[in-house]
């Protein structure tokens, strides 16, 4: 059986020097975390990031609840968790020379990703997609992966986890 193999590296000529890059490569990654993100998801944005040369962005959103008894309480601890796992991020970045950059949003998590993502020239876009089988996809038939598909323009890698 034969293989081929191309690569590509054209430049679009409207862009240059505007600090576009070739085809396929990545300036700018964003990792949407949270408190569960898999360890697994954090290697393969970083990857990712090392490999094309790129920034890493780290966002965590903090869900705010209305219908949530002791308010104060749920959100201080959501923001624990998600300063938690944005130190996380940033531990193994540094240790593998990547640049990176730490924020924590607070609304929606499908919404602001993808409002983080338009507005800051992002090139990818990493989530965690959970398995969700059985009762798992009945009772929550949407995810947040296909939610920041739809939120965005930006290319999205779900990454997918045992959780």
């Amino acid at each position: 059986m034969a293989t081929t193999s191309s690569s590509i590296d054209a430049v679009d000529e409207g862009a240059v020097g505007s600090g576009a890059t070739a085809v396929g490569a990545f300036d700018r990654v964003l990792l949407a975390v949270d408190g569960d993100t898999d360890e697994r998801v954090r290697e393969v944005a970083v990857s990712l990031a090392a490999a094309h040369g790129a920034e890493l962005d780290v966002l965590s959103v903090v869900p705010l609840d209305s219908s949530v008894d002791h308010w104060d309480m749920v959100v201080e601890r959501r923001e624990d968790e998600a300063e938690a796992a944005l130190d996380g991020v940033g531990e193994v970045a540094d240790a593998a020379g990547v640049p990176v950059s730490k924020r924590l949003r607070y609304g929606t998590p499908a919404e602001e990703i993808g409002l983080y993502a338009d507005g800051n020239d992002v090139d990818l876009v990493v989530v965690a997609e959970p398995d969700r089988s059985g009762f798992k996809r009945l009772f929550s038939p949407s995810n947040l992966a296909s939610d920041v598909r739809d939120a965005t323009a930006v290319p999205v890698v779900s990454v997918p986890t045992n959780e």
